[in-house]
């Protein structure tokens, strides 16, 4: 599990787990798992993946040339509607920490910089990808 980050919530954020990494992170209490891969990413379903885990699971397809606030809210609605602690991914954890860093902007009103400190905290450099540079700028506080 040395792949992901966990965050003070017991939250697991990372790369593509593999069946392995599900077992561990259902024996370290993850209950969900959040996946913001596109479905045309994995040769074989995620959610068939997750299912054989026992744990639950998510996905919400997050496409780095097409992000957008509503995926913001459905990683929320998610995070309010099941249970945790979650392990969200992506490919290599960049859009899972993006979605995850922007929520807690909303909740924080962060500006820009606090919210690239933030996601730099956790071990996610944000600035250096321009999708996701410009879509911090223009989803927070000035």
């Amino acid at each position: 599990m040395d792949q992901f980050k966990l965050l003070d919530n017991g939250m697991l954020i990372g790369p593509q787990p593999s069946e392995d990494h599900l077992r561990q992170a259902k024996q370290e209490g993850i209950k969900t798992v959040i996946d913001l891969r596109l479905p045309s990413e994995t040769p074989t379903p995620n959610a068939e993946l997750v299912a054989h885990s026992g744990l639950d699971y998510v996905n919400i397809p997050v496409n780095k040339a097409s992000l957008s606030g509503d995926q913001v809210d459905a990683l929320e609605r998610a995070m309010q509607d099941k249970e945790g602690p979650f392990l969200i991914h992506c490919a290599t954890g960049g859009r899972a920490a993006l979605l995850l860093v922007l929520s807690q902007a909303r909740q924080n009103r962060w500006s820009a910089q606090r919210t690239f400190d933030e996601a730099r905290a956790m071990g996610f450099y944000l600035e250096k990808t321009p999708e996701f540079a410009d879509f911090v700028k223009s989803a927070t506080t000035v």
